[in-house]
């Protein structure tokens, strides 16, 4: 076996000829495991095989290529336009498949035997091996050891046993034997239709084979076709990789010279959009999620279902923007009424009465449910539904500190129609805030009009949206950000120190994801 070759990301993983699938997986393939590579008739599951070949190739390494389904004409014919080496002198092409024949046991009795797929038996003229699996073991082992293996595809062997159990146990022992035998690291291709299971489009038919033998594989990736606005597009989803902290996301295929190619590459803005400056929040991971934290001078909004709490969030980032020398803005909730908000203060930001004397909060009160005790605390009036009086008097007071403000949109409903709502935002940002001026904007889009909810995502830098299951979970995803882990879902977890919760660890630890990483 060759020792030279270097691995994607060290001694543990093999890089599988796709940088953007190298990174999903924090590196490549586990080194000497079996991976299951599923997929309906041309999605590209032999494709990306290949590729995966051929990576190995270009490292000098032994490959070994079992095709069940296509003969070594109609393997170069299949990836004809692909720059694929199939006469590299590291690479064995062997076919074997299921067909009538004789063997010595059966006499004249026709019965399935070992075959080439260019018709050759592969014991004599007249007579061959039964199609077992441990016919087919003694078959396969003269061609190691090797490095790399693929058996394209399990799903044409499966006539090897009479029954699903046995069918397991023979894909289990080809297993053993490429990777415990020959010291492989191995993938093996299944037929399967339709999105993975768990997808909101998936379905049970067409995935039996594919589950016949997924829990003998150490990983499986699944590509599946889907329509998308009247055409099909091909998607590739890694659902299983022991061992490895890997991206869960969905990613598009595209079909290039050198194989499978995945899209989106990074899924934020080139990095010469990327804002520099962040605030961060405090919370561990949730600042990796966002690529560093909310954005200075931007809009963020969070969004949640009315049954996870989006408080600890909030709090969290009013505490750090106080550590920064920022002045607060805040329109609180109704579920924050004065006795609970003071206590969250005094434990987690600062007295509020001392802020508000030294002008780095001001409160308004759009749920009449404080007393009109302090300058700071503002009531704005019914009647004209401005806060123009309110950002002057804010504007004046906060001095050269930069702003950062947190307003709950549902608290003006009772109060404000939704076009005056819309006209405070416009407002605020063309005439109120300054440059490094930041703002967060929280509801529940459920109990707002749907036409103010699409208002302020249009207008939001940063979304990010916050629910609880019915198993009591509480998940979080970043749905827009410049940059960070856009379309990532992770669980939120309640700690018993500040900032009391924490957010489940991204793919790698966060260590892949950011301008420039994965460039192909």
């Amino acid at each position: 076996m060759s020792d030279s070759h270097e691995a994607a990301a060290g001694d543990q993983q093999v890089a599988t000829g796709n940088r953007i699938l190298d990174r999903i997986l924090d590196g490549g393939l586990p080194r000497n495991h079996a991976v299951l590579l599923t997929g309906g008739p041309g999605t590209g599951k032999s494709t990306l095989a290949m590729q995966f070949l051929q990576a190995g190739l270009e490292r000098d390494e032994e490959c070994l290529f079992i095709s069940t389904e296509q003969t070594y004409h109609d393997l170069a014919t299949s990836f004809t336009g692909f720059d694929f080496s199939l006469d590299h002198e590291n690479l064995q092409i062997t076919t074997v498949h299921a067909g009538p024949g004789h063997t010595f046991e059966g006499g004249d009795e026709e019965t399935l035997t070992l075959k080439t797929l260019e018709g050759g038996e592969l014991l004599g003229d007249d007579h061959s091996v039964p199609f077992t699996g441990e016919y087919l073991l003694q078959h396969l082992d003269r061609y190691g050891p090797a490095d790399r293996v693929v058996l394209d595809s399990v799903s044409g062997v499966a006539s090897m046993a009479e029954t699903t159990e046995r069918y397991r146990r023979s894909v289990l022992d080809l297993i053993h034997l490429f990777t415990d035998g020959f010291g492989a690291t191995t993938v093996l291709t299944a037929e399967q239709t339709g999105p993975p299971p768990g997808h909101p489009r998936a379905s049970r038919e067409g995935i039996a084979a594919a589950d016949a033998i997924q829990f003998n594989a150490h990983g499986v990736i699944k590509i599946w076709r889907e329509m998308i606005e009247g055409d099909y597009q091909r998607f590739l989803e890694v659902t299983k990789m022991r061992g490895v902290d890997h991206d869960t996301r969905s990613y598009a295929i595209e079909f290039t010279e050198d194989g499978i190619r995945l899209l989106p590459r990074l899924r934020h803005h080139p990095t010469e959009f990327v804002p520099d400056s962040f605030i961060p929040t405090g919370i561990e991971n949730l600042d990796v999620l966002l690529g560093g934290g909310i954005v200075s001078g931007g809009s963020a909004l969070l969004q949640h279902d009315g049954q996870a709490i989006p408080h600890s969030l909030l709090v969290s980032s009013l505490s750090r923007a106080i550590q920064r020398d920022m002045a607060l803005m805040f329109v609180p909730s109704v579920e924050l009424p004065p006795k609970a908000l003071r206590e969250v203060f005094e434990d987690r930001i600062g007295p509020m009465r001392e802020l508000m004397d030294e002008d780095r909060l001001f409160l308004v009160d759009l749920v009449n449910v404080w007393e009109n005790s302090h300058r700071n605390v503002f009531k704005p009036q019914a009647s004209t539904g401005s806060f123009d009086d309110i950002y002057e008097a804010v504007d004046e007071r906060r001095d050269d500190r930069p702003l950062f403000s947190l307003i709950n949109v549902e608290s003006q409903l009772p109060s404000l129609e939704p076009d005056q709502i819309r006209r405070n935002r416009f407002w605020e940002e063309e005439n109120f805030y300054r440059e490094q001026d930041t703002a967060i904007y929280w509801y529940n889009p459920a109990s707002i009009p749907s036409s103010l909810d699409a208002f302020f995502m249009n207008g939001a830098t940063q979304i990010l949206t916050t629910w609880m299951t019915d198993r009591g979970i509480q998940f979080l995803k970043v749905k827009k950000s410049p940059s960070g882990y856009m379309g990532l879902t992770r669980a939120i977890e309640y700690i018993d120190d500040d900032p009391y919760l924490r957010i489940q660890q991204p793919p790698g630890g966060g260590r892949l994801e950011g301008p420039g990483a994965g460039d192909e």
